[in-house]
């Protein structure tokens, strides 16, 4: 059973899901709109006689329409997912019942984790999670481990969603290392010495606020779709909330934080809300 099954918007002291739902049926839509239009164009470039200028000028204005009411849509999914979590305050404060908590307690594993490498080496951060010495060790061994160490064992949607976020953070800086040890403590240090680990954990946030659309919503979307839709739906989501993380990224300035102590937790926390109040268009 997928996880779209678990949603029943008429239950009492539950989220209404039903205006979300809607918001990305109608970006699904608009996905189909553009595709007939893309096969009308090549249709009439084949039978019509109309003057070529005045059929790519309706053709894009068609396009732009179609454009602008998808960009409303996404608009409205993500003010809609925020109404769902009952605000921005009590999501990026952990008292949502539905999205926020289990996000900030991975993002406060993500950091205690990279902050122990900064300061202690990967093999005492390794050991003090309980891997153990890196003697004898593959990169493989190692990243198998974290990507255990950062999913949390209780599978709620919530849970699944920061999960999944945090899995692929691992997988990325991995990548990024080119599978070699080393280069991966490097990395990591160079995080969390400059502006790295605020970037990551933005993209951190990004990622599992899509987490939660995608699995709430992507079964049904195929079902009513078909796959195709669904999956170019679901990246123009994607695309959008990642792409707003980088404008963010671009726009903060670089500020040294203590992740150990205080300072840090709060800091998680700013960045969740700076990440929810962007996606929203939200200025205070």
């Amino acid at each position: 059973m997928g996880t779209t099954q678990r949603i029943n918007p008429g239950v009492a002291n539950q989220p209404n899901w039903g205006d979300l739902a809607n918001s990305i049926t109608q970006i699904a839509k608009t996905i189909e709109q553009e595709k007939k239009l893309d096969e009308d164009d090549e249709k009439n470039k084949k039978e019509s006689n109309k003057d070529d200028n005045d059929k790519a000028s309706d053709s894009s204005k068609q396009y732009k329409k179609i454009s602008d009411r998808r960009t409303e849509h996404v608009k409205s999914l993500f003010n809609n997912l925020v109404k769902t979590g009952g605000g921005r305050k009590a999501i990026t404060s952990g008292k949502s019942s539905s999205i926020g908590k289990a996000g900030l307690k991975s993002a406060s594993k993500l950091t205690g984790f990279f902050t122990n490498v900064a300061n202690n080496g990967l093999d005492q951060a390794l050991t003090d999670i309980g891997f153990g010495s890196l003697k004898g060790k593959s990169f493989n061994d190692v990243i198998d481990y974290l990507l255990i160490y950062c999913s949390d064992s209780n599978q709620g949607m919530d849970e699944t969603a920061a999960n999944k976020a945090s899995c692929e953070i691992m997988k990325e800086i991995a990548f990024q290392s080119g599978n070699d040890v080393n280069e991966y403590q490097n990395l990591i240090k160079e995080l969390v010495d400059g502006k790295g680990l605020s970037d990551t954990l933005c993209k951190f946030w990004g990622l599992y606020i899509f987490e939660h659309l995608s699995q709430r919503f992507e079964e049904k979307i195929q079902q009513q779709k078909g796959e195709e839709i669904s999956k170019e739906t679901f990246k123009v989501i994607k695309d959008d909330i990642l792409g707003r993380v980088k404008v963010l990224n671009a726009q903060r300035a670089v500020s040294k934080i203590d992740w150990n102590k205080d300072e840090g937790k709060k800091e998680i926390e700013k960045i969740f809300d700076s990440i929810i109040k962007i996606i929203c268009n939200e200025k205070n």
